[in-house]
């Protein structure tokens, strides 16, 4: 008996969704929640506490959201992450932390 590959992805999604999510979702906040909101994230919180924001990878939302976060780390007076050639600053404490962020891969139709 044959499985169809379509089937075979639905039940691996879903699987899939159900071993993933460990949080609920909540509002997000912090410096970085223009960022979420701009790219349409869910926010939960992982178990260590830490926020997660979800995306779904549509055209333009990864740059959208670099943009945004590494805007706010400059606006902040801290290199942009997401440039090239940027380090740490040094000696001005904790400062600003890159958003845990993941992103959702839209389904592929068969070619």
């Amino acid at each position: 008996m044959k499985f169809p590959l379509a089937a075979a992805a639905a039940v691996l999604a879903t699987i899939s969704a159900f071993c993933t999510q460990t949080a609920t979702a909540e509002p997000c906040t912090g410096p970085f929640r223009q960022c979420a909101i701009g790219v349409n994230a869910t926010c939960s919180r992982d178990a260590d506490g830490k926020q997660r924001m979800t995306y779904w990878d549509f055209p333009g939302n990864t740059i959208q959201f670099e943009r945004c976060v590494g805007g706010i780390f400059e606006a902040a007076g801290q290199p942009n992450p997401y440039k090239a050639g940027a380090t740490a600053a040094r000696g001005r404490g904790a400062g600003l932390t890159v958003p845990y962020t993941e992103l959702l891969y839209p389904a592929q139709p068969n070619r």
